[in-house]
């Protein structure tokens, strides 16, 4: 049946080169052969090669003249993206809405993740609702009454999925992974609140005509309750529900799997002896939290992010090159992260990168880059306005269960984790890893 794909990657590949024409990017250099017979020689591995063409595009273009370059695409609308240079991503700490464009990140987001293919209700995955419980209840200062519940969730889930027998037994590590984390009920926990979120904020507009109980709603719930009753359909709350857990759960379980394997098979050994419960003793786990951002560094889940979409007006980005309307632009994160001007030995995964340069001879952290702490370099959880807003929560749980295996299991790779490949904009983790797992006497 693969040969059946064959026309059509061949048409959706020449579709996109008539499209940079209708964008306007024949101004921009791409990364591609010209050419059709050349086009169509290469698209059979394009959908494999996307690191390939970010990486020379990366190096002529963005390291080089600090220029975008076009990227031709089969899984984004319209064919192709403008891949900015590193020195824009500034540009992201700027508001969505300014006097001369509109810079929106929505779209991009969720088509990379592919939401409109499970969610169908464009009025979920457009319309953002149940992020805002996120933001507003998910920040730093509220992890420490999460911490207890995930921790005992977390015991709870190791020892029914890896189980409690201390003879060694071989797993598959990353369905192991994806059970741990997935079972973990707060998760759900999260979604529910947008629920609530939802329905209050429908109800009191509907009740209080726009005052409602909580004036932060302000004037905002009277017009939900003009404009949109029909959010409070159970349909559509399920969605918004879906639409929350998929890419909380996804990146929790691929974050996790993979440092999980990086760990193993570095040389780096973790030790951890104290409790879970609380934040402050999660806090103090900073060598788990340089494993993990070191990991994510590493091992991201796509080779461009950080999508956005002029919508209206021109984004001027300088060198005399102004954005128009219907220009999806990204960053090279993946070429971000594994640049040797930003990381020394940057291919080679090291579990103390970020925790090393604070520790004293006692082993005293006196201050300390985190995981959640986004720059520049650093790119996982997005940057500037549009950053992860669940990422303390992300980070809490991830570090938790790390910190767990090492307390209770010893664990070792059956043999080398294999090397990941691309499809398409997203790395394909290695599902076939396995590992062996014995519980600590």
């Amino acid at each position: 049946m693969l040969y059946m794909l064959y026309p059509l990657s061949f048409a959706l590949l020449g579709l996109s080169f008539l499209l940079l024409r209708w964008l306007k990017f024949e101004s921009l250099p791409t990364t591609v052969l010209t050419g059709l017979m050349g086009q169509v020689g290469r698209s059979r591995r394009f959908t494999l090669s996307t690191p390939d063409f970010v990486n020379e595009g990366y190096r002529k273009y963005s390291k080089g003249f600090a220029r975008p370059f076009v990227l031709p695409t089969t899984w984004m609308r319209g064919g192709a993206v403008m891949v900015l240079p590193p020195s824009l991503v500034p540009l992201l700490t700027r508001p969505d809405k300014m006097s001369a464009c509109e810079w929106r990140n929505i779209y991009g987001l969720v088509e990379n993740i592919q939401l409109p293919y499970v969610v169908l209700d464009p009025n979920v995955y457009l319309n953002v609702l149940q992020f805002e419980p996120v933001r507003r209840k998910m920040q730093s200062r509220d992890m420490g009454h999460l911490a207890p519940i995930t921790a005992e969730e977390i015991d709870e889930a190791f020892r029914g999925i890896w189980g409690t027998q201390t003879e060694w037994k071989t797993i598959n590590g990353w369905e192991a992974a994806l059970g741990n984390i997935a079972q973990l009920r707060h998760l759900a926990l999260m979604a529910l609140r947008a629920k609530y979120f939802q329905s209050r904020f429908v109800k009191e507009g509907t009740r209080a005509g726009g005052g409602g109980a909580d004036p932060s709603m302000g004037s905002r719930q009277g017009r939900w309750s003009e404009r949109a009753p029909s959010q409070l359909d159970a349909r559509r709350i399920a969605l918004r529900f879906v639409s929350l857990l998929i890419p909380l759960i996804f990146a929790i379980c691929y974050v996790f799997a993979h440092c999980v394997f990086d760990i193993l098979g570095s040389p780096a050994r973790l030790d951890h002896k104290t409790g879970l419960a609380s934040s402050e003793a999660i806090n103090e786990l900073f060598r788990v939290d340089s494993a993990l951002r070191e990991s994510m560094r590493m091992s991201g889940v796509f080779v461009t992010n950080l999508f956005r979409d002029v919508t209206t007006g021109e984004l001027d980005i300088g060198n005399g090159i102004r954005v128009g309307p219907g220009i999806r632009t990204t960053f090279p994160t993946q070429n971000i992260h594994l640049d040797p001007d930003n990381y020394e030995n940057p291919q080679e995964y090291d579990a103390l990168r970020f925790s090393r340069p604070f520790e004293d001879a006692k082993g005293h952290v006196e201050e300390r880059e985190l995981v959640t702490t986004t720059t520049p370099t650093f790119l996982p959880f997005s940057y500037g306005r549009n950053a992860c807003p669940g990422r303390w929560f992300a980070a809490q749980v991830i570090k938790q269960a790390l910190a767990y295996i090492v307390q209770n299991y010893n664990v070792k790779l059956v043999r080398e984790a294999v090397k990941r490949m691309a499809l398409a904009n997203a790395m394909v983790p290695p599902v076939n890893t396995q590992i062996k797992i014995q519980q600590k006497r």
